[in-house]
């Protein structure tokens, strides 16, 4: 019987640390993507030539589009996109984790990818 309750305990008192998942780091260089959707509330970029960032198997709904991406992530500074970007456009950029923003969008939800990524530093080398 006290075996038992020592190792409910235990098992009890782990499953924090179980429970954490690890913080992947997110690259350093310069990335491609091309622009998949744009909407009031989200720009939606998939990278190309890489497979290991973003979201696998989304589901792009709008419109009926009806089309499964591969390594997408939505924009979360949408604003600092550049104006005349535009869907099936190709850019190069590097990603940062989300900051903070006073970036004003519709509040329309429209399924995006479960990734979330700044962009930054346009037409990178």
């Amino acid at each position: 019987m006290k075996s038992t309750y020592l190792k409910s305990l235990i098992l009890v008192g782990s499953m924090p640390f179980l429970s954490a998942k690890c913080d992947k780091k997110l690259p350093e260089d310069c990335l491609r993507g091309k622009v998949i959707r744009i909407t009031c509330a989200t720009t939606v970029v998939q990278i190309t030539g890489r497979n290991d960032i973003g979201t696998d198997g989304w589901k792009d709904g709008h419109a009926g589009a009806n089309q499964t991406y591969d390594n997408v992530f939505s924009v979360s500074n949408k604003c600092n996109l550049p104006a005349d970007l535009k869907v099936g456009d190709e850019f190069s950029f590097k990603i940062e984790k989300p900051k903070p923003t006073d970036c004003v969008v519709c509040m329309m939800y429209d399924a995006p990818p479960e990734a979330k990524f700044d962009v930054a530093n346009f037409s990178c080398k």
